[in-house]
């Protein structure tokens, strides 16, 4: 495998780790907006930094 193939490979993962960060912080966002309970987006926002963090740590 090549540089440019790891390269692409991880940005494409990244990518993918930022889209559920923002889907999960959005989502926590319009729930305490019109508050309602937000603990189930929170702990999907947090499980999300949680393996983006693990990403970043490898």
């Amino acid at each position: 495998m090549s540089i440019r193939q790891i390269a692409a490979e991880y940005r494409k993962r990244e990518d993918e780790l930022y889209d559920n960060i923002r889907e999960a912080s959005d989502e926590f966002a319009r729930h305490s907006e019109a508050g309602t309970d937000a603990t189930e987006a929170f702990r999907r926002l947090e499980a999300a930094l949680a393996e983006y963090k693990l990403f970043r740590c490898s």
